[in-house]
């Protein structure tokens, strides 16, 4: 069977390749919603596609893949999440804390976090945060996260031009954010309250 890409789903499917791609995502955390938006950005820029669709339905199936494995982690409890071995327990576990520090505010700013925003739904799950607040940030938050790579996308060019000539950029860009998760998760304040509890 032929690898299909990213970029033939999006030719072959459209609008409903991009929001099944972003189900997934909003679950399984694959495929990559930066690579996705890049591709429709440039995919907008020919003509091919509408920035306001691609941006609403990408939104739209990232939240409701979220909203799974909201329930998933509300009803089945952390211990069924962490057997799917994608999600590492002791990663979950920072996040609950940096979670009942902040609450909504922690899953706003969560989702806009690359390395952090895949773990956000599990903590709101398991704490049982309210679902018509939970499904409205993290709308919110998907839609803002579209913006960048959408620009991306279509101001730079196809997804093999940019990650050409600007990966250098994007790998620096991510580099910075997951450093400030990883200082966040193994803060003094986050590993004191894992180990008080």
């Amino acid at each position: 069977m032929p690898d299909i890409s990213v970029e033939q789903i999006i030719l072959v499917l459209g609008y409903v390749g991009i929001f099944l791609m972003m189900i997934s995502n909003g679950l399984l955390s694959f495929p990559s919603s930066q690579i996705l938006y890049i591709i429709a950005g440039y995919f907008i820029f020919t003509g091919d596609l509408n920035l306001v669709l691609v941006s609403l339905v990408g939104a739209l199936g990232n939240t409701i893949g979220n909203i799974g494995l909201y329930e998933i982690a509300r009803s089945k409890g952390l211990k069924y999440i962490t057997k799917w071995q994608l999600f590492p327990p002791q990663i979950v576990r920072k996040v609950q804390v940096g979670f009942e520090k902040r609450g909504a505010w922690f899953v706003f700013v969560g989702k806009l976090i690359p390395a952090l925003k895949v773990f956000v739904p599990i903590p709101a799950g398991i704490a049982k945060m309210n679902r018509v607040l939970y499904a409205t940030i993290i709308f919110i938050s998907s839609e803002i996260w579209t913006i960048p790579f959408i620009s991306i996308g279509f101001f730079f060019g196809k997804s093999s031009d940019v990650f050409g000539k600007y990966a250098i950029v994007l790998i620096f860009v991510a580099l910075i954010v997951a450093g400030l998760f990883y200082k966040y998760i193994n803060s003094e304040e986050v590993v004191s309250e894992i180990e008080g509890g």
